[in-house]
Parts: structure tokens; sequence; C-alpha cells
């Protein structure tokens, strides 16, 4: 007997090990010389880190993602357009394809014996809305405002079925019993990083408003001349960013130029009266970018089961990358205008990750249970052997799921100045880091939409007027 468990165990222990640990290492030491390559403000160098070759497997969502990014800081919004498009188009694939399908099944079960990487990457709920804003100003800056407009159409229907969605998947937890003691396990493991999650969560309304994916709106209806709906989208914007002076202002002007007198009286009641020059002349939107997205760690922690013992849990929590950047400022004829958050990358990824931690620690105490089950069986057929063998293969095998999109800001803020006619430029600079950039605005020029993106080496910009 000895003979035959002995290669079946080692295979079984083989197995498991290089299923469990391959993909963990691979894609987080590739997004390492990314996010460098970022920071020093070498887009190019980092697309290299994600070529298009590599977009296929478990991993393609977001080898596209990255390289939309990339590309649209490059100034390649057609590109970066159809990076969005294959990655939203994946999702909904994975999304739709039936429960019982051999490919769900086989995903599913793989992630239920080791860990979830071994499935497809579909994106946190707040990257896949985040992807149809960040399409729509590819189109803005490609002059095409039809697509920019499908574009946060889609958004709008992405946010009500992922919220809906998500109700479901943390009713279907409850009601097996499993996420009672999820917040307890994590603050035993480590307190601080949990109040930090928290801390850095507070300020988020909910992951299913964006209040970006708002403000980009207002501003395509606005180009098309439908003021009603960009105040409608404004009012939406502010619950999610109540914070951002840029939306603010907006209220206030659009319900004064519409009529809603009652409204702006409401809103200078609570935010201040409008500088007189707001409203009028060459309208300057500035969408700023600085720092870096969070980076996904591994906690482990202890887990009661329910038929006795404990297992070992291993779920992903974030680490905040600091940035020397905390706003822009865009000067013109003497007045400077500070830049304002629309959305803070690492408080809604703390939010949706805090949302989701009852649905992980739920398939977390399943797949203990079904370990232990396996172990005890091993122990059972071979004795100590089996039983250590199972051991083994469930510790090493259980690691938490690090995947996330790497390069995404850590900020996006937006001001809006309102210049004179026949104005010919303004600057942008980055605070406190003084990395400057002078924007010209061509004769004729209505609308002017800046975007641009601090790095360590300086502001990469690109402009597109209307």
């Amino acid at each position: 007997m000895e003979r035959i468990a002995s290669p079946l165990i080692t295979g079984f222990l083989v197995l498991l090990l290089v299923a469990g640990c391959s993909s963990l290492s691979s894609y987080t030491q590739t997004t390492q010389q990314a996010r460098l390559s970022i920071s020093q403000g070498r887009f190019a160098d980092a697309l290299t880190v994600f070529p298009e070759k590599a977009a296929h497997g478990k991993d393609e969502v977001l080898i596209r993602l990255e390289r939309a990014v990339l590309l649209q800081a490059m100034g390649k919004y057609r590109e970066s357009s159809r990076e969005f498009q294959l990655a939203a188009d994946k999702i909904g694939k994975y999304e739709n394809r039936a429960v019982v399908s051999a490919g769900r099944t086989a995903f599913q079960a793989g992630s239920l014996i080791l860990n979830e990487q071994v499935q497809p990457y579909e994106g946190e709920d707040f990257e896949k809305i985040l992807i149809h804003a960040m399409n729509a100003v590819n189109y803005l800056m490609a002059g095409d405002t039809e697509g920019a407009r499908v574009e946060i159409r889609i958004a709008y229907q992405r946010q009500n079925e992922l919220r809906e969605k998500h109700a479901k998947a943390i009713e279907k937890a409850e009601r097996e019993g499993r996420t009672e003691s999820w917040e307890q396990s994590f603050q035993k493991a480590d307190s601080g990083r949990y109040r930090e999650l928290s801390s850095r969560a507070g300020n988020v309304h909910s992951v299913y408003q964006n209040a970006y994916a708002y403000y980009i709106s207002s501003l395509v209806y606005e180009l098309g001349g439908e003021r009603d709906e960009a105040y409608i989208d404004l009012k939406k914007g502010i619950l999610a960013a109540p914070e951002s002076e840029s939306i603010r202002k907006d209220l206030i002007r659009l319900s004064r130029e519409l009529g809603f007198y009652e409204d702006e009286q409401r809103w200078v009641a609570r935010y201040g009266a409008l500088e007189k020059e707001y409203g009028t002349g060459t309208d300057v939107f500035v969408i700023f970018q600085h720092g870096s997205a969070p980076v996904k760690e591994p906690l482990s922690f202890p887990i009661p089961l329910p038929e006795g013992g404990l297992a070992f849990a291993s779920l992903p929590v974030y680490r905040f990358v600091p940035s020397g950047t905390q706003a822009g400022n865009v000067g013109v004829e003497g007045r400077n205008v500070r830049t304002s958050v629309v959305s803070d990358i690492d408080a809604v990824a703390a939010r949706n990750l805090l949302d989701e931690f009852p649905v992980l620690f739920a398939k977390q105490v399943a797949r203990s249970i079904l370990k232990a089950q396996m172990t005890k069986k091993l122990s059972r057929e071979y004795g100590a052997l089996g039983a250590i063998t199972g051991t083994l293969a469930s510790a090493v095998t259980e690691q938490a799921d690090l995947r996330t999109w790497a390069s995404l800001p850590k900020e996006i803020q937006v001001a809006r100045v309102f210049v004179p006619e026949h104005t010919g430029q303004i600057r942008v600079t980055s605070v406190p880091g003084g990395h400057a950039a002078v924007v010209e605005i061509p004769e004729g020029t209505r609308h002017l939409i800046v975007l641009c993106r601090d790095t360590d080496a300086g502001l990469a910009l690109q402009t597109k007027a209307y």
C-alpha cells in the first residue's frame, strides 16, 4: 500500500503546489516594473510589460485594462477605446456564462479546491463602472461625443446591474450562515489594517455611484446643448463626491442658467456664491490624475470550522501607495483654481473590498471545509502520511487573489475654469510638486478638455478643443 500511496500523495501535493503558486507571483511581479515605469512617465515602456500577445487566458481582462490606461496616457485614444471595449466584452461573457457550463464548473471547482486566483479575472465592481467613464473620455478626446454618450449610458446601466448582483451575493452568503464572523476574524488578525481600510472607505457613499462618471456625463450633455440632463447628473455626482468644489460650482451655475432659482438659492446657501466670471467665456475642463492605485497584499488568519477545529484563511487587503502630489492648480491671468477629487481610487477600492469581504469569507469557509474533508479522507486511507500531505497542501494552496488594476492613478481630480475669450493659454501645475505645463487654447475654442497625469518626470498632458 505504501508503494502506491507515496507516489499518489506526492503527485497530488505537487499538482496543488504548482497550481496554487504559479499565477500569484507572475502577475504581481509583472506589475511592479510597470508601476515604476508609470511613475517615471515612461508609459510606452510600461506598455511593453503588457503586450497584446499576453492578452489571453485568465488574466486577459487585466492585461487589456492596463493597456487601455497606458494607451490613453499616450494619447492613443482609438487604441485605448478598443482595449476597454474588448475588456468589457470579455467581462460580459464571464458574467453571462451559464452556471452549469463546463468551463464555469471547472473554474469554480478549481477555486473551491485551490483559491480564487485560478478563476479568470472579471474585474472589481468599481472597475467595471470605471471602464466606461474612462472610455467616455477616450471618445471625447477623439472628438466623438456620440461615442462618449453611449459609454455613459452603459456606465449607468452597469451601476444598477452590479448593485443588484452584489446584493444577491450578500444575501446568498448570509443565507448559508458563513459571514457572521468575518469582521471579528479580520480585526483579530490585523486590527490596524482593518481600521485603515474602514477609514479610507468612510467617505464613499456607494461603490455603485461614480462621481467621475456623472461629471463626465454632465460634460457630454453640455457639449450637446442638453443642460437639463447635465444638471440631473450633477445632482447625482454631488451625492457621490460631496466635497468636490467643481461639482458644487456647476450645480450653482446650471441651476441659475436653467432658471431654477430655488435650487440656486439652496446651493448658494450650502456652498457659497460663485465668482462673477464663472460661466462666461471659454470653458476649460481639466482632468488631473496623480499617484498610483493601491496594491493588494495577503492577510492570513484562523477561522473556526463548523465541524470543529481551525483553518487558515488568506484574503486580500490593500496597501496604499503615498503620493507626493495633492492636487493640480490651473492658473490664468492672475487667478488660480485648484482641482478637486471626483474619484478617490484608494477610498473606492477600500469600500469595494470591505463590501466584498462577506462573500469572500463565505467562499473561504466553504473551501476550508472541503479541504478539511479531503485531509480526513487522506488520513483514513494513508495514515499519518496522508494527514500531513493534506494539511500541507491545504496551507500552501490557500493564497489570496492579489490581482488588481495596477495602472490606475491614486486619484482623479477635476477643475473647471472659464477664461475670457481670446485667452491664449493657461498653466497647469502640480501641488506641491511644482511640475508645470503651459496649455495653448486655439482661437475660437468654446470648450477645451485637458487630460493630465502627474508623474515624477512632470505632467503628461493632452488637449481637445471644441
